[in-house]
This record gives C-alpha cells, sequence and structure tokens, in this order.
C-alpha cells in the first residue's frame, strides 16, 4: 500500500500500518446500539426515516438530528445531469447539517430508487456541517460518505465535520459500523477505478476531544487538489478492500486487497 498526498495505486497483499502521523487513519470504535435506518433524496423527493434519525429539509437546507451512537441513512439523489457526468447531489450554496450528542456516526450511504450502488461519480459543490448538541453546538459528530461510483469535494465545496470518511468502497455494516474489534470494514468492487476526489476544503475538529479528529479517503484512486484541515491525523488509502481501526492514538491499516495498476 502506498498512501502519499497525490497516492499512487495501492500494490497487492497484506500491509500493516501504525502511525499517529498525518498519513494516518483514524477511525474510532463506538459502542453498537443497533444504527437507524433511513432513505431520502438529496434534492428531497421522498423520505423514510426509522427510529433515531431525522430529517427535514427547506429550501436549500437539509437538517439531519441523530439520537444514538450510529446512524445509516441511504441517499436517492435527483439526477441533475441525466446525459452523463457528475451527479451534483449538493449544488453550491446548498448545505446538510447534522446534529446529535456526543461522539456519534453517520453514514452516508447514495444509491438508486431500486437500493442498488451508483456507478456514476457524485459531487459535494455546498456545505456539509455537523455539530455536538452536548457541547452547545461546537463541532463534532463522525460524518462518512459512501458512493461506489465515487466522491468529488467541487471547489465551492466545503466540510466542516468532527471527523469524515469519504470512500467508494462499500462499508460492511453486518453487527454495526465496526467489525468485533473495532475495525471499519471497506470492501470495494474488484478492478474499480473509482475514485475520491478533493478540490475543496476539509476542515476537522472535535471540541470536546482535542486531536482525536480524522479524516479517512479511501478508494482505489485519491486525488488531492484542496485542502485538508485538521487537529488529528489523515489517511489517504488507496485500495479496493482495508480494515481501518484506531487503538490508543494509533491506527491499524490492514490492506486486504490493493488497488490495480
Amino acid at each position: 500500500m502506498r498512501a502519499t498526498a497525490n497516492p499512487s495505486p495501492a500494490s497487492k497483499g497484506k500491509q500493516r500500518l501504525m502511525t499517529s502521523c498525518a498519513i494516518a487513519a483514524g477511525l474510532a470504535a463506538l459502542a453498537y446500539g443497533g444504527p437507524a435506518l433511513a432513505q431520502v433524496a438529496a434534492n428531497p423527493v421522498f423520505t423514510s426515516v426509522g427510529p433515531g434519525t431525522s430529517v427535514n429539509s427547506a429550501g436549500n437546507q437539509t437538517d439531519v438530528n441523530v439520537t444514538q451512537a450510529q446512524s445509516i441513512i441511504s441517499w436517492v439523489p435527483t439526477d441533475t445531469a441525466a446525459t452523463g457526468g457528475d451527479i451534483n447531489v449538493l449544488p453550491a450554496g446548498s448545505s446538510w447539517n447534522f446534529s446529535g450528542s456526543g461522539d456519534y456516526t453517520v453514514l452516508n450511504r447514495f444509491v438508486n430508487g431500486g437500493g442498488a450502488a451508483l456507478s456514476r461519480q457524485i459531487a459535494l459543490n455546498g456545505t456539509v456541517n455537523s455539530v455536538d448538541t452536548a457541547t452547545s453546538g461546537q463541532r463534532g459528530g463522525n460524518i462518512w460518505f459512501y458512493n461506489a461510483g465515487g466522491i468529488l469535494i467541487g471547489a465551492t465545496g466545503v466540510i466542516n465535520v468532527g471527523s469524515l470518511v469519504l470512500t467508494s468502497n462499500d462499508i460492511i455494516t453486518t453487527g454495526g459500523l465496526f467489525g468485533p474489534a473495532g475495525e471499519i470494514r471497506f470492501d470495494g468492487t474488484a478492478g474499480s477505478t473509482s475514485a475520491i476526489t478533493v478540490n475543496g476544503a476539509i476542515n476537522t475538529n472535535i471540541a470536546i476531544n482535542a486531536g482525536n479528529s480524522y479524516v479517512a479517503l479511501v478508494a482505489p484512486r485519491i486525488v488531492q487538489a484542496g485542502t485538508v484541515r485538521t487537529d488529528g491525523s489523515v489517511a489517504y488509502v488507496a485500495a479496493e478492500a482495508v480494515d481501518i481501526r484506531i487503538n490508543s492514538g494509533l491506527f491499524d491499516i490492514n490492506v486486504t486487497r490493493g488497488a490495480e495498476g
């Protein structure tokens, strides 16, 4: 595996890396209380929200509130580029605002109306915010985004959250968002060339747990041309399948299938 600011594809095989430096992975394990399930449109068409999660949209603003440690939301985007190209799920000037109490995690999955993975890249050109209501609305929460076709943070895109995961590898959620050892289980499609591309700005920090925020970009290809600021650790992991776990400030990365090329 190679993890650099402009990473080339990882070699196949297994590699374990423990580090707390800038090229690291930091995914904190949570106690599993059963994920909340929801299905909503990014430019809302319909909403079906399970226990523990509420979604409210008005104009160009969508507010998501969670009341448990883990939540899963499946977003069905309105395709604004039906003839091809990126699907602009969060236009410039629009915002998604996540709120919850404590160290909560929200996995945002992008799918079609039948629940299948999208083959096209989605674009986030607006602003994503997350706050911890237990700290009078200071930045907090762990916000994860998954889209099989890739994710673009556009030049006008800004993400202000406690911690962040951007991935084109599906996240296994059997038994919760974390595996038995607290690991995040990324499992992408073999031979995929999907990418995470950052042209905008990412800002992460956790008010009540300074120094423990993280940014993890996980995909077969990673293009970092924007700005990433964090008071914790950053991981650029080019792989098709990988487990990532945090342990006492050190990050354990186990690549089970590297990216081809």
